[in-house]
């Protein structure tokens, strides 16, 4: 499912973001008005995450460590925020299951729960 909500959450981006100073931003609303903000901070828009996810216990042992890409998503609080650098597996910093999936994946025009996992 984490593949599919980035891949999402990408999309939306390559769609409908807007480049700043560090990336491309997107924000919308939820239906009760809420901030709903997506963010890929890096030297370019990639269009998809890194298939490996590095070993948490890997994490400890590189303090510092730094990717050259993050992805965020906030509804309004950040529920997701993915980073990596080309080539190396990704770092899941934040996941927090909620309907804040649902619409995202509606965001990209995916049916609700539709696409990889």
């Amino acid at each position: 499912m984490l593949t599919a909500l980035a891949g999402a959450a990408l999309a939306v981006l390559a769609r409908e973001g807007e480049p700043d100073e560090a990336g491309w931003r997107h924000r919308s609303e939820t239906g009760d008005g809420q901030a709903f903000d997506i963010r890929c901070d890096g030297p370019d828009l990639p269009s998809a995450i890194p298939a490996e996810t590095v070993v948490s216990s890997e994490i400890p042992k590189d303090p510092k460590w730094r990717g050259t890409h993050r992805l965020t998503v906030a509804p309004p609080l950040i529920a997701l925020d993915l980073c990596w650098n080309p080539g190396e597996p990704l770092r899941i910093m934040t996941f927090s299951r909620g309907d804040w999936e649902a619409a995202l994946l509606a965001m990209a025009g995916r049916a609700e729960g539709g696409g990889p996992a």
